[in-house]
This record gives structure tokens, sequence and C-alpha cells, in this order.
């Protein structure tokens, strides 16, 4: 198996173990449109609605983006997802 398969892999695995938590700490912020959030990060509107449904994994550097717009911790960002059963995949 090759590096980049095995890199993909362990990719994939994170994705499927984590979600993120961007428009809980939107709100928070007291943020109320993904437009506003938007013009505090650069970040387009159309990207903003697929990370904050978990339709685009929350990329490093628009995490850290994101969490300075809303003055909140990169740890507050994610969370374990535990599948339909209840158990981590």
């Amino acid at each position: 198996m090759t590096r980049k398969r095995i890199f993909s892999e362990r990719v994939a695995g994170v994705k499927r173990r984590y979600r993120n938590r961007v428009l809980q700490c939107r709100l928070s912020a007291k943020v109320a449109k993904q437009k506003d959030l938007s013009r505090m990060t650069g970040i387009p509107c159309t990207t903003i609605s697929a990370i904050e449904s978990n339709k685009l994994f929350l990329s490093t550097p628009y995490a850290l983006l994101i969490a300075e717009a809303l003055d909140c911790k990169l740890d507050d960002l994610f969370e374990p997802w535990l599948g339909s059963k209840g158990k981590m995949p």
C-alpha cells in the first residue's frame, strides 16, 4: 500500500469520527447569519453552509479563521461523532 493511500484512509477515518460545531459556535457568538460569518472570515457563504451541514470537512485554515472570528477555541469547533448506533465508528 502506498503512503498516499495510507494517508487518505487515515484522513477518511478522522472525517468519520468527528463533526464540526460551527453552527452552534456561530449562534453562541450571536452571529445570526452565515453571510455575516462569511464577511468576517472571507470564506464563501456556500462553503460555510456546507461546513455547517457537515457536507464539507472543516479544514485547519478555515477552522483557524472561524475560531478567530467567533472568539472561540479550536476545540470548541469539533466534537466526536457517535454514529447512528451510538458508537464511534
